[in-house]
């Protein structure tokens, strides 16, 4: 069967839910892949854990060497042993805990989060077609390559990712006590500082890990929909405290795949201040809104089993 009779036999299955309409929305709204975001924020809670046990145990006698030395700064020998304690410590850090993120398997934990976010994704996707247009998928059709690719290069992109946190972190932390030295900073603000930055850290993590996720379930969202003839959709937030004031506005209306709408943020001095960012749902960082498709009888190509629930 060729692609124009596939699509011919979609419409006709599909025809008495359109009850001569051109188009009609999704009868259920898809869910956002919360499971797989927390088992994402574990991941690098692990990481952020593994830090934490790196620095409780390295740092205190550093700073105890920061504290002798800034007491007697003129003496440049002990500056010149702080720096190169500093930076001998912070390499056996560096190594440590790529060692530990080597033993922790990191790349099977983010093919597994991956592969639970295109499942979660799958299942609302089944859910919706169902739903809406009382015919069932055909599993095989996406077991194939149709998630492969843009799995492999998500995966591959957040493995990269969380590598490269204890040298980009440690780096920072260890500029921090040279520069704080330099400068003749104080024991108690240096140790202030890398707390803070600790906190930042930590957050940072799970910014990534919910970032990352929603990046994920909005590409597979678009691929299964414009694979299937869907060419627009409704914006949908999670109707909840953290939705910021754009998504507010942009939540209920209809938008083109080919055409995201542009975001904005309120400013107190200038107002509505446009982003020039174009984004999809769940494209906007830590974006947890979906994308409800509007199904065309004239464009609809759902690859379904031939069997109608109707």
């Amino acid at each position: 069967m060729d692609n124009l009779q596939h699509q011919a036999m979609v419409k006709s299955a599909v025809k008495q839910r359109f009850n001569g309409k051109k188009s009609i929305g999704s009868k259920s709204v898809p869910c956002y892949p919360s499971s797989a975001e927390r088992d994402y924020v574990r991941v690098v809670n692990a990481y952020v854990k593994c830090l934490n046990s790196e620095l409780k145990k390295s740092l205190p006698p550093l700073i105890r060497l920061y504290d002798r030395t800034i007491q007697d700064k003129a003496r440049f020998d002990d500056a010149v042993n702080l720096r190169q304690e500093t930076e001998d410590e912070f390499h056996k850090m560096t190594v440590r805990l790529e060692k530990m993120l080597s033993l922790m398997e990191i790349e099977k934990l983010i093919d597994k989060v991956g592969n639970s976010t295109k499942d979660a994704a799958f299942r609302e996707w089944k859910k919706v077609v169902k739903n809406t247009l009382g015919i069932n998928l055909i599993d095989d059709y996406y077991n194939g390559d149709f998630y492969s690719l843009m799995l492999q290069q998500w995966a591959a992109e957040n493995v990269s990712r969380i590598k490269t946190l204890p040298t980009d972190v440690l780096g920072e932390l260890e500029g921090l006590i040279l520069d704080s030295y330099n400068n003749g900073t104080p024991v108690r603000e240096l140790q202030a500082a890398i707390q803070k930055k600790y906190n930042l850290t930590k957050q940072q993590a799970q910014t990534i890990a919910r970032d990352q996720i929603a990046s994920l379930n909005a590409s597979i969202t678009k691929a299964q929909q414009t694979d299937a003839g869907v060419k627009r959709y409704k914006w949908s937030t999670s109707k909840d405290g953290r939705v910021r004031e754009c998504h507010n506005e942009l939540n209920g209306k209809i938008f083109s795949w080919d055409n995201p709408p542009e975001m904005w943020y309120r400013s107190r001095s200038r107002g509505k201040v446009m982003t020039g960012r174009r984004c999809h749902p769940g494209e906007d960082i830590r974006c947890r809104c979906v994308a409800i498709p509007v199904f065309d009888i004239d464009t609809i190509d759902v690859p379904f089993d031939g069997k109608s629930n109707d």
